[in-house]
């Protein structure tokens, strides 16, 4: 086999990988995010997740950018992972499509539709179009590659070295061992497939010994999904858990059957007599015979990546109430405690918000500012679950003490989460500060630390076990010196400005940060006024 050949066949694969690319892109593209929305919104049961997963695999051509986004879903908290099996099992089904328009073998024609493909693409005006040709382009490359890929691979019949190396290939073992690396390497089952399609069609290989790789690329293109939830969630590492799981399982079905009918055989007989075609035909039919098998056992599935994967996340565990309970039914006094703890970590959020807010403004952070984010989700949360809680609690039988009590801190819970929307503001200040290059004097630091002091005393303050009255007393008197001091700090600003010691966008923030602290001052002496 000469060099040239050799150089051919690279330059062949390169062609129909490229062209797999653009089409697919180009397909997405003219998408749009449509099928993002149809992959969100059409779950509501299991069935339509099988034909949504099927219809938006194929139209994209790949399994693996469906499995991405459904595992970004499930991350984002937007579809449970009882929903994305359906969705994986069709993408597995729609995938299969790239391989039966290989098999159509219009090679001959390749660069005609790549020449449609460049004009719409070039001279069209309308952007659709555009996607539409890019696409075509695509499909014109991948046949043209993959006519390229057989030529170069022509000589290999004569080569014993070559034909003894694919028979080996009729071990299952080595067979779903080699699929799985190749596609694995290349992250693309599609792709895999047309490469082995190629080989195929200059009969080095038998259909035995390509269904084994069949089986492997499979369990290869899972890698995909498995990189993009490293680093997610949990629920996350769940779904693609469950795409491993169900080709693995469909595999050992496909292998065990292999040696009990005449699977190859089976598939020759209702095939075309041709090598690309029967490979389409197999793969097509193990996708879909794996999801008929693993339809009924769909929620199984997923109940064993929970147990393979167990635990929550920690963003979980802080979305979530943790004393109270709304499935048990106390009665009232019993019902306030869980009430007052869960307020009390509410606060404790609150008071690491703050904190991390105020930690900005000298060293800017972007994790720190990214937390708090996520933090005000979370205090928010909370707030909605508590206040409704305290609502349908009023409903118990109570003397009016205790019904005062659980109003009182249906106000203290709404005050934490206006303190959560003031620390955000302050991170929003800290982060204008930083993307602007905007610097505040040593003055104003001391300034900000001294009220910053005087706050997070009053945080411990409503946190600790102080008598209310003298709790009480001590609010009062820390939020009346911040009100002071706040109101004595934005003269001394105005007349750095004045000096020209500070700028004016420097002297904004600067106010927006003292207006914020004020609030928070305020909110925290409401809510230790209020606490019993």
């Amino acid at each position: 086999m000469s060099i040239n050949y050799f150089i051919e066949l690279l330059g062949g694969l390169a062609l129909f990988l490229y062209g797999m690319e653009m089409m697919s892109s180009g397909l997405e593209l003219v998408a749009g995010d449509r099928l993002r929305v149809v992959i969100e919104k059409m779950t509501s049961s299991f069935f339509k997740a099988i034909l949504v997963g099927t219809f938006v695999t194929a139209i994209i051509q790949s399994s693996s950018a469906t499995t991405v986004m459904v595992v970004g879903f499930v991350n984002a908290g937007l579809m449970t992972i009882y929903q994305a099996v359906g969705i994986i099992m069709g993408a597995n089904i729609g995938t299969t499509i790239t391989g039966q328009l290989v098999a159509l073998n219009i090679s001959t024609i390749a660069p005609i539709i790549a020449f449609v493909g460049f004009l719409l693409n070039t001279f069209s005006k309308n952007k659709k179009k555009r996607y539409i040709g890019q696409a075509v382009i695509g499909l014109g490359f991948l046949f043209m590659g993959m006519q390229f890929m057989s030529d170069s691979m022509e000589p290999l019949r004569e080569y014993p070295g070559f034909v003894t190396l694919m028979t080996k290939f009729d071990n299952p073992i080595l067979g779903v061992l080699a699929g799985t690396i190749i596609t694995a390497i290349i992250q693309s089952s599609s792709a895999s497939l047309g490469i082995l399609q190629a080989i195929a069609n200059q009969g080095v290989i038998p259909l035995q010994s390509s269904m084994y790789i069949i089986f492997g690329f499979n369990i290869g293109t899972c890698i995909t999904s498995v990189l993009s939830s490293v680093g997610s969630s949990k629920n996350a590492k769940r779904t693609a858990l469950v795409h491993v799981l169900f080709n693995i399982i469909g595999t050992i079905i496909f292998v065990t059957l292999s040696f009990i009918i005449p699977i190859d055989k089976i598939i020759m007989n209702f095939s075309r007599d041709l090598p690309a075609a029967q490979i389409a035909n197999l793969h097509t039919a193990f996708n879909v015979a794996t999801t008929l098998m693993l339809f009924p056992f769909s929620k199984k599935l997923a109940d064993l990546s929970f147990k393979l994967i167990p635990g929550i996340d920690k963003e979980q565990e802080e979305m979530s109430l943790q004393y109270i309970n709304k499935n048990i039914v106390k009665d009232a006094p019993a019902t306030f405690t869980d009430v007052k703890a869960e307020i009390r970590r509410l606060l404790e959020i609150c008071n690491e918000n703050y904190k991390n807010s105020v930690s900005l403004l000298r060293k800017f952070d972007e994790e720190v500012y990214d937390k708090i984010f996520r933090q005000e989700e979370v205090i928010n949360y909370l707030n909605k679950e508590i206040s409704a809680f305290i609502i349908d609690s009023l409903g118990l039988a109570m003397n009016e003490t205790t019904s005062a009590n659980f109003a009182a801190y249906l106000r203290i819970s709404r005050d934490m989460e206006r303190i959560g929307d003031h620390s955000k503001n302050i991170a929003e200040v800290a982060k204008l500060k930083e993307d602007q290059k905007l610097e505040f004097t040593d003055k104003t630091f001391e300034e900000l630390k001294e009220i910053n002091e005087l706050i997070e005393k009053m945080f411990n303050s409503a946190i600790g076990e102080l008598d209310k009255d003298e709790r009480v007393a001590f609010l009062r008197e820390s939020n009346e010196l911040v009100q002071k001091e706040a109101s004595q700090f934005r003269n001394n600003h105005m007349l750095r400005m004045r000096e020209k010691i500070c700028n004016p966008e420097s002297g904004l923030l600067y106010e927006k940060t003292l207006a914020a602290m004020e609030r928070i001052s305020s909110y925290i002496s409401n809510a230790g006024k209020l606490a019993i």
